[in-house]
């Protein structure tokens, strides 16, 4: 049950109500008293009558009598005496049945009578409307002739000759069906709801969600796109705080750095330098930090092999650092060519500073495109792999911290990729090392073209 749905859940509580109801009119039907009825109307009261009228009647009068009789609704025919000797077709009675026709027998005098079960009627969808079975009941009357009345033998309840338990479940099920839609109706803005809350930790900018629904639907939908713009005004307001810091501890850096450079020249100098560049490294990292969760703006790429191409040749590496094997494709990703750019220096910086090469090829990888930044460095455990995606966090019995980085380039990718509903994997590259795998959503008319 924890596990079902709100639908699930209703209709589950409907069936369960339906099968309660039905159950207890079953109880109830059962357990009632015998219902009066009014003899008069009965099927051996109106045997009863139509044989005294018909003794009452001259013998070539009776046609006209049962003519009358059978415009009245009663299934009646004339019919002549059988031969002496003949034995009655009562094999098919019941013990019930043969009590019933000697009672009758007593009750219209010493007279021919005979009673027997016709074959029933096939039943069927399309004959709800026809009796269970006949009963015909012979009686002798004057003249010598015998009138033989068909009586519809129907135990069941009916309406309009339907069952009236047919007719409720019908009915039961209708309403069940109509409550069902009805309750998915008004659950389909709820649904719509978890969908959208569930993207919205996909990226960093708020999603305006229709306003739809009942009204304390309405209500959370509205506390939900208020707090969105809430954690957008915080997320904004770091960014500023942090870049303006920056901004003036770089140039209390720089003129640091400046009077570092009129003191005379003395191991404590050298020292003092290196700790100011490797403060400004620091501020700079901040800095990429903090404005990575601002979704950059742009076109989206339109072919990686050619936006990667363009971005290695403006960063000018050295001979054979960096090697690249493109796809021979075009593969379009939701993603502009600057916050790709940000995302391969901080993944090349790392492969060159830890492997001293890196190796980069564009791959497909089902409805994804993927990037692939490896590297022969000593790699990562796999057990910390997810640990180096969050921010400050260096492995350092693996990585020496006289290479330097602050352990922000990882968590800086992740937070960009996140903004653009990309992702990126860490994976043991084949001969030793480790490749950085980004995989980036296709772009509407590539996932066409697949």
């Amino acid at each position: 049950m924890l596990k079902l749905g709100l639908v699930a859940r209703i209709i589950m509580i409907v069936a369960v109500a339906l099968f309660v109801i039905q159950l207890a009119a079953f109880l109830a039907a059962q357990l009632k008293p015998d219902t009066s009825f009014n003899p008069e109307l009965s099927p051996a009261m109106q045997v009863k009558t139509a044989v005294r009228l018909l003794d009452a009647v001259p013998p070539e009068a009776q046609p006209l009598a049962v003519r009358a009789l059978s415009a009245n609704g009663l299934a009646i025919r004339l019919a002549d005496a059988p031969a002496p000797g003949q034995k009655d077709e009562t094999s098919d009675l019941t013990l019930t049945d043969k009590l019933a026709r000697e009672f009758a027998s007593i009750a219209l005098g010493n007279r021919y009578f005979n009673m027997r079960s016709l074959s029933e009627r096939p039943q069927g969808w399309f004959s709800v409307g026809a009796p269970d079975r006949i009963m015909e009941v012979s009686v002798g009357v004057a003249g010598g002739r015998i009138a033989v009345f068909n009586l519809p033998d129907t135990p069941t309840v009916r309406l309009h000759g339907i069952p009236v338990g047919l007719i409720a479940g019908i009915l039961g099920m209708m309403v069940a069906v109509i409550a069902i839609a009805a309750v998915a109706r008004e659950t389909r803005p709820l649904t719509r709801l978890s969908r959208t809350v569930n993207s919205i930790g996909n990226g960093l900018q708020p999603v305006h969600i229709p306003e739809r629904g009942a009204c304390e639907l309405r209500m959370l939908i509205k506390a939900i796109n208020a707090m969105q713009l809430r954690i957008a005004a915080l997320v904004s307001n770091r960014t500023l705080i942090i870049g303006a810091i920056s901004h003036d501890l770089r140039t209390y850096l720089t003129r640091f750095r400046l009077r570092m450079e009129m003191m005379p020249d003395t191991p404590h100098r050298e020292r003092a330098i290196a700790d100011v560049e490797a403060m400004q490294r620091l501020v700079e990292d901040a800095l990429g930090f903090a404005s990575s969760t601002v979704v950059s703006d742009g076109r989206n790429i339109a072919d990686l092999d050619t936006a990667i191409q363009g971005h290695l040749a403006e960063r000018q590496d050295g001979q054979g650092l960096v090697v690249f094997t493109p796809i021979g494709q075009p593969v379009a990703v939701t993603m502009p060519e600057l916050a790709l750019a940000r995302v391969l220096d901080n993944l090349m910086d790392n492969a060159l500073r830890y492997g001293g090469q890196a190796d980069i090829a564009v791959e497909r990888r089902g409805d994804q495109g993927a990037i692939v930044v490896g590297d022969r460095g000593p790699g990562i455990p796999a057990d910390r792999r997810k640990e180096v995606l969050e921010p400050f966090v260096r492995l350092e019995e693996s990585r020496n911290r006289d290479l330097g980085g602050s352990g922000l380039g990882l968590a800086i990718v992740r937070q960009i990729l996140d903004a653009h509903g990309g992702a990126l994997c860490l994976e043991d590259r084949q001969g030793g090392g480790l490749n950085a795998v980004v995989l980036l959503p296709l772009a509407m008319m590539e996932k066409k073209a697949a």
